[in-house]
């Protein structure tokens, strides 16, 4: 492995791509469907404990979401 900073662009053989933008596009999906099912939750099934427990994990996905970006802005 190589010491230092690397040289050259984003995807060339000497600084090769990451999966960074891969793992942010499932995470926004992830957080678009926890929000999804928290809303049907409450409005069409009326589950309270439901609703809790995926307005929760939409929450968890929204700051997975704001993590990677930030470390795709990191890793520019």
């Amino acid at each position: 492995m190589r010491r230092g900073r690397l040289k050259g662009p984003l995807g060339s053989h000497d600084r090769p791509a990451s999966a960074l933008t891969f793992r942010l596009v499932l995470a926004v999906f992830g957080a678009t469907v926890l929000l999804v099912g928290a809303v049907l939750a409450a409005v069409w099934a009326r589950s309270a404990p439901l609703t809790i427990v995926l307005t929760s994990g939409f929450l968890a996905a929204c700051l997975n979401v704001y993590w990677v970006s930030r470390r795709r802005r990191y890793e520019r």
